[in-house]
């Protein structure tokens, strides 16, 4: 349903390969937390493109725990209007990220997500 796409200017994506439906599960991964802590520096690595950052715990404090999905949700490019979500489950075996459409998108279209720390991508690029 969904595949990992060279995308022109961006690098590494995540392309449609057919039609999706609105509200289709792409995809679950597992997920590892990685607890803020201020000397860390997961930030300064290559790490940091492919994090993901809880929106309600960012909007309070951008010190907040960030989480690793092993899966191809990790490189899904940011859209101010995206046309996927993630959703966090938690059951007896551990965290894991939902990949989840939340509008039809077309065949060969790129599956996108809201960066939810974009601010943080803005400020790193000033050290590349």
């Amino acid at each position: 349903m969904i595949e990992v796409k060279k995308i022109p200017n961006k690098g590494r994506g995540i392309m449609a390969k057919q039609h999706i439906p609105e509200g289709t599960l792409l995809e679950v991964a597992p997920v590892e937390i990685f607890p803020f802590e201020p000397e860390q520096t997961i930030d300064e690595t290559g790490i940091f493109k492919y994090y993901f950052v809880s929106p309600l715990e960012y909007s309070k404090s951008h010190n907040v725990n960030r989480y690793l999905v092993f899966g191809l949700a990790s490189f899904c490019n940011h859209a101010e209007k995206a046309n996927a979500r993630v959703e966090w489950v938690e059951n007896e075996v551990g965290l894991w990220a939902h990949l989840i459409a939340q509008k039809d998108i077309k065949g060969g279209e790129e599956v996108t997500l809201f960066y939810t720390n974009i601010d943080e991508y803005s400020e790193a690029q000033k050290f590349v």
